[in-house]
């Protein structure tokens, strides 16, 4: 992709007769986004639905696709790119060969695939995986020693790995667009993690742990907020348990936010009172009904609640709502 692309391109072999999937996916998607090429002999079947997103200057695939063998072949290494590919498997097994490397790849784990070099990396089962298309210097650059990429493993920091993956799949479809300086950041996070996982130290580790690690920790926070607030007995001890950190660092890093860890639970139950008031089908329901399913497990409280943030009552907006237009 180039910054002339849409920002997201989705594909989808169902919506082709089933002659036109592999081609198409070959030359329309994977040559043209990656700089792949596809060698599966065996076509029969073949399926693969694929939606790709770039921020900043990373791109972003979101694949799941039937078992197939994808190569970086030596005439496509001669287009110049030396970006780096890194793999990350959902579900299924690959298996990857470069550089005199031959390694099974299981589900949760991820490796490099160095576009500078010819190689292939071959799904030997139905699989769901992300590719992140990276320029070589963003992440090279915090490594103090020369780093062989192809084939790296990132397991070096399996810590790190699962806030990786866990970031990428809560921050996908945010739309970061809009904001340069969002891009920036979202772009930064992923490749501190990416080099985190890959062993980095010294003074770049602690940078990328310091920017890295905490954006990622803190996008996983207000996903566990979001999940759980419709439990009254949510708290900070509650989400750090899940997450294995400290409730003092759950409050930190929402108070670096500007908001309170009870400000953002309140937020969320909040919006989804709203959202069920003036839900159609849920017209039957008693204010009070509603309250407990969001996590107010006092009326009075979710009824001051609402006044301070919307200036009326449940009521109001209920009314409101249903009112023709």
């Amino acid at each position: 992709m180039n910054g002339n692309e849409s920002a997201k391109i989705r594909f989808d072999t169902a919506a082709l007769a089933e002659r036109d999937r592999f081609p198409m996916f070959c030359e329309e998607v994977v040559r043209r986004y990656t700089g792949l090429d596809l060698k599966t002999k065996d076509r029969r079947g073949f399926r693969a639905a694929l939606e790709l997103r770039r921020v900043g200057a990373i791109d972003i695939g979101r694949i799941a696709t039937s078992p197939v063998d994808t190569a970086r072949t030596t005439s496509l290494v001669r287009d110049g790119d030396d970006g780096l590919l890194v793999t990350l498997l959902d579900t299924g097994r690959a298996s990857q060969i470069q550089c005199d490397t031959d390694q099974a790849l299981d589900a949760g784990e991820g490796l490099v695939c160095d576009c500078g070099y010819p190689g292939e990396l071959n799904l030997v089962a139905d699989s769901q995986f992300w590719n992140l298309k990276i320029p070589r210097h963003k992440i090279a650059q915090l490594f103090t020693r020369p780093i062989r990429f192809a084939g790296a493993k990132l397991d070096k920091d399996i810590a790190a790995r699962r806030l990786l993956l866990g970031y990428i799949r809560e921050a996908f479809n945010l739309d970061v667009q809009a904001s340069a300086r969002a891009a920036q950041l979202y772009e930064q996070h992923i490749v501190d993690l990416i080099a985190l996982a890959l062993g980095a130290g010294g003074e770049a580790r602690a940078a990328a742990e310091d920017r890295g690690v905490r954006a990622a920790r803190l996008s996983a926070i207000l996903k566990e907020i979001e999940r759980g607030s419709g439990d009254p007995a949510l708290s900070a001890v509650v989400i750090a348990q899940r997450l294995g950190v400290s409730p003092r660092y759950v409050h930190s890093l929402l108070e670096e936010t500007g908001r309170s860890f009870t400000h953002h639970v309140l937020e969320r139950r909040l919006e989804k009172a709203t959202a069920l008031l003036c839900d159609p089908g849920r017209q039957s329901w008693r204010i009070a009904d509603i309250a407990g399913e969001v996590g107010f497990n006092d009326l009075s409280h979710f009824n001051r609640a609402f006044r301070r943030r919307y200036g009326g009552t449940p009521s109001d907006i209920r009314s409101a709502a249903a009112a023709p237009v």
